[in-house]
C-alpha cells in the first residue's frame, strides 16, 4: 500500500506537465504573420489656412406659385420632385366663369365706345354752336366736360375688359421659372382664389449658400473668394463654392455678417435646408502633411496608421485641405514619422507590419 503511493504521485506530476509543454506550440500556431505595407513620412508643407464657418443651403430661386384666378381646379400636371420648365402648365382652373366675365366686360367696353362716339358728335356740334354765338359759354363748357367724362369711362371699360381677358387666360397656371416641384398644394375639385398657393418651384442648380461670419473674421471675407463645404448627407464629398454677395451690415442681435455663395449642383446633391460646414481659405500656414492615400475615411471620421516598432498604431486625426497629393493633418506629428500608405483591408491597431 505504501509502495503504491509514490507511483500515484509521480503519475499525477507527469500529467500536470503535459499541458505546459503544449502551450507554446498552440500560441505559435495562432500568431499572424506580419502585414506587408508601404510607408510614407510626415513632412511640413505650406497649406491653405482655413476658417471654419457654418451655413445653410437654399435654392438659387424659389417661387410659391399662386392661382391668380378664382374657380375650381379641373386638372393638375405635376408632382413633388418633378422637373419643370418656365411656362410649363402646373394646373388648370375651370375657365367658364372667367370666360363669362370676360365676355361681359368686352360688351361693356363696346357700349362705352359707342357713348364716346356720340359724345364726340355732341362736342363737335357744341363747338359749332359756340362759335356762332348760339349757346352761352357755361353750356359749352358743360358739353365739353361730358365728352371728356365719356372718354374716361370708355378707357376704364376697356381696361376692365383687358383684365377679364387676362384672368380668363390665367386659368392655365404655369411655372414661372425652370426648376423642380417642391410641393403641389391643390388637387382636382378644389376651389381656388387668386392668392391660393398651387405649387412651389425650386431652382437648385446652382445651389445658394447663406453663411454666418462672426465679427472678428469679417476682414478675411470678400466677394469672389473660394470655399469648400461639406454636408452630413455626403460625408465623402466636398463641394466648391464662390462668394457672390456680402451683406453691407452686421445683424444687430447676433453681431455676425451674412454672406452668400454659389455652388455648382448638377446632380442635385445639395438640397435646400441642408446644414453645411464651410472651410474658407484665408491664407497659408505650415502644417504637418501626409500622403492623401494614408488617410482612411470612415464616414465623418478620418484615421491614420503610424508605423511604430514594427506595429501599426491607429490614430483618429483631423484633416485639412489637399495640395499636391498631400493632405494637412491637425495633429502634433514629428517630421519624418513613418505612416502607412494605402492601408491594406483589415489592418487593425497593433498589427505586426513588414
Amino acid at each position: 500500500m505504501r509502495a503504491l503511493l509514490p507511483l500515484v504521485v509521480l503519475t499525477a506530476l507527469v500529467g500536470c506537465k503535459k499541458p505546459e509543454a503544449a502551450a507554446p506550440e498552440k500560441a505559435k500556431a495562432t500568431e499572424l504573420p506580419p502585414v506587408k505595407v508601404t510607408l510614407g513620412a510626415v513632412t511640413v508643407e505650406k497649406m491653405p489656412r482655413l476658417l471654419t464657418l457654418t451655413g445653410s443651403v437654399i435654392a438659387d430661386r424659389q417661387s410659391e406659385v399662386a392661382a391668380n384666378v378664382s374657380g375650381r381646379v379641373t386638372a393638375t400636371y405635376v408632382e413633388r420632385g418633378m422637373p419643370v420648365k418656365a411656362g410649363q402648365p402646373l394646373a388648370v382652373v375651370d375657365a367658364r366663369a372667367a370666360g363669362f366675365q370676360a365676355a361681359a366686360a368686352t360688351a361693356q367696353s363696346q357700349a362705352a365706345q359707342t357713348q364716346v362716339t356720340l359724345a364726340k358728335q355732341e362736342c363737335d356740334r357744341a363747338d359749332t354752336l359756340f362759335s356762332q354765338g348760339a349757346i352761352p359759354k357755361a353750356e359749352y363748357e358743360r358739353l365739353k366736360t361730358q365728352c371728356t367724362a365719356q372718354l374716361y369711362n370708355a378707357n376704364a371699360a376697356q381696361a376692365n375688359a383687358d383684365l377679364a381677358g387676362k384672368l380668363a387666360g390665367d386659368t392655365v397656371i404655369r411655372a414661372p421659372i425652370d426648376g423642380v416641384i417642391g410641393e403641389r398644394y391643390v388637387s382636382v375639385g378644389e376651389y381656388v382664389q387668386p392668392p391660393t398657393r398651387v405649387a412651389s418651384v425650386f431652382s437648385v442648380n446652382p445651389a445658394r449658400l447663406t453663411i454666418s461670419v462672426p465679427e472678428p473674421a469679417i476682414g478675411r471675407v470678400q466677394e469672389g473668394q473660394t470655399l469648400e463645404l461639406e454636408v452630413s448627407s455626403w460625408p465623402e464629398r466636398t463641394f466648391a463654392a464662390t462668394v457672390r454677395f456680402v451683406s453691407p451690415a452686421l445683424r444687430p442681435q447676433t453681431r455676425d455678417l451674412i454672406i452668400e455663395a454659389s455652388a455648382k449642383n448638377d446632380d442635385g446633391a445639395l438640397k435646400p435646408g441642408m446644414f453645411a460646414t464651410v472651410q474658407l481659405m484665408v491664407g497659408e500656414e505650415e502644417l504637418p502633411t501626409v500622403p492623401v492615400d494614408a488617410i482612411k475615411k470612415d464616414g465623418m471620421v478620418r484615421r491614420l496608421f503610424v508605423a511604430r516598432e514594427g506595429h501599426a498604431v491607429e490614430m483618429v486625426v483631423k484633416t485639412g485641405l489637399v495640395k499636391d497629393g498631400r493632405i494637412a493633418v491637425y495633429e502634433a506629428l514629428p517630421v519624418g514619422t513613418p505612416v502607412i500608405v494605402k492601408p491594406p483591408p483589415g489592418l487593425s491597431d497593433g498589427a505586426a507590419i513588414q
